[in-house]
């Protein structure tokens, strides 16, 4: 009997099996085909370059243990990789060694405030002030600033006021620049009940970013508030609205404040305002309002410089 003659003569249950069968090859030979063109183009993930980087660099240590220099890269490369347990171990070794003391400890206190280790952090941070204070350059020793201003980021953890300002003051004296000291600094004032100091300090830090940081305006609200004067809080609480991206918010709070006697700042607030949101012309005039009343505002002039003499003719010929 050949395979026509027997599928003529199979019976409804038997052509149901057969039927089964041909459909379940089917699809276990779809699914070889898929697991098969899978494995075919399947290929591992390569590693990160910072991965690759260590890799390269424990090597190197491997091959040569007394490579100070590529021993440090690696310990520095871990505190990238927040590997902090292991690069202590790396700076350990390196300052067992007494070679490149400043910058081992320096990272090695980084490394301990990622395992928030603060006395151990804050022992190294003086370690580079013992070093770094009595050189030539201190006054203008980068790293010596860091390690104060690390010192005072400690203190203030450690609800200890006092030693934080004294601290900050001493980096800010390098780097009269830094706004993240003159923050930290107004925060330590404030905690010491130091609150007009608090408030010198914290709009020094506004001035050199006025916006995207809502921290410093947080802490003058705090300020304004303790020092009784609330049209001034309210200021500093809508610039940090807008700094947290709430600019109808903001906008609304400053044009309430237009003419009371927080008005210099808010008309400088709604400048601002209108210059991130890419409104030259609006902005040009709000900084003009504010120069009607200080002509020798920086800030306002300053503001006019960006939004540049394009903008004030082009709201003059609208």
């Amino acid at each position: 009997m050949n395979a026509i003659d027997t599928f003529r003569n199979a019976s409804d249950a038997d052509l149901s099996r057969w039927t089964k069968r041909v459909a379940l090859i089917v699809v276990l030979v779809f699914f070889g085909f898929i697991a098969f063109y899978a494995a075919d183009r399947w290929r591992p993930a390569a590693p990160s370059i910072v991965d690759q980087q260590v890799a390269a660099l424990e090597q190197a240590v491997r091959d040569n243990p007394n490579d100070i220099v590529t021993r440090g890269r690696l310990a520095d490369a871990y505190v990238e990789k927040h590997r902090f347990e292991d690069a202590v171990a790396q700076y350990d070794i390196i300052i067992a060694a007494g070679v490149e003391l400043e910058p081992a400890h320096m990272g090695r206190a980084s490394a301990m405030l990622g395992l928030n280790r603060l006395d151990e952090a804050a022992a190294d941070f003086q370690a580079v002030v013992d070093i770094a204070a009595p050189g030539e350059m201190a006054n203008v020793d980068l790293t010596l600033e860091a390690a104060y201003y690390g010192l005072g980021s400690i203190a203030l953890q450690q609800a200890r006021p006092a030693d934080a300002i004294a601290f900050l003051e001493k980096a800010l004296a390098i780097k009269r620049s830094d706004a993240d000291a003159e923050y930290l600094l107004g925060r330590a004032l404030i905690l010491n009940g130091q609150i007009d100091d608090a408030i010198t300090v914290l709009r020094a830090a506004v001035v050199f970013v006025p916006v995207g940081w809502s921290e410093p305006y947080v802490a003058l609200a705090e300020a304004y508030t303790g020092a009784g004067d609330a049209a001034h809080a309210a200021w500093a609480s809508a610039m940090a609205s807008l700094a947290t991206g709430d600019a109808a918010a903001a906008e609304a709070a400053l044009l309430g404040l237009r003419d009371g006697p927080a008005a210099l700042d808010a008309a400088i607030g709604l400048g601002l305002l209108h210059e991130t949101r890419g409104d030259n012309a609006d902005a040009a005039e709000w900084y003009e309002q504010a120069l009607v009343l200080d002509p020798d505002n920086n800030a306002a002039r300053l503001g006019l410089n960006r939004v540049g003499p394009m903008a004030t003719d082009a709201a003059g010929a609208n």
